[in-house]
């Protein structure tokens, strides 16, 4: 399986609809994020988004069972990189798409400014439904379940182009 990074909004639609475990069990060990995106959560969650603990619990650092590890930009050209995101995005979509780019990862990313950065860069791609939809057919979670879990995150102002999975699958 290919690496994964994961920037703060699908792991929050997750975290949002109670389900988390979903991503570990299918990302584990192939799962990484930034600390750009640790402090985007952290700062939610002091805001009052509670549900982002449980995201904050699985962050390796935070607890050693943890299923997401934090990655670290450490070369000038990622560094370089970074510095031209900064200019269109958040700090955390910038120092996942540099770090995807520069490791070949997916990126996983509901943020559209970051998706058409990706895209002109030729970066795999994921977010919040392309995970539902593989979920459901790889049998982890059947239809009905992948469309109450995206009800319940747009319930929590996840901002999905559909309501449902229906004709994804």
């Amino acid at each position: 399986m290919p690496d994964y990074i994961f920037d703060t909004t699908a792991l929050s639609n997750f975290a949002a609809a109670g389900r988390i475990d979903l991503l570990g069990k299918r990302y584990g060990g192939n799962a990484f994020t930034t600390m750009e995106v640790v402090d985007e959560l952290n700062k939610g969650f002091k805001a009052g988004y509670l549900h982002l603990d449980s995201v904050l619990q699985q962050i390796q650092t935070i607890n050693p069972a943890g299923w997401i590890r934090i990655m670290i930009s450490n070369s000038a050209a990622e560094q370089i990189l970074r510095s031209q995101f900064d200019q269109f995005l958040g700090p955390g979509e910038a120092s996942c798409l540099s770090l995807a780019i520069s490791r070949q990862m997916i990126l996983v990313t509901d943020d559209l400014a970051a998706r058409r950065l990706a895209e002109k860069r030729n970066v795999s791609l994921t977010g919040t439904l392309g995970i539902l939809i593989a979920l459901v057919r790889k049998k982890a979670l059947s239809l009905k379940e992948a469309n109450a879990m995206l009800t319940a995150m747009i319930q929590r102002h996840y901002r999905s182009p559909v309501d449902r999975l229906d004709d994804f699958i």
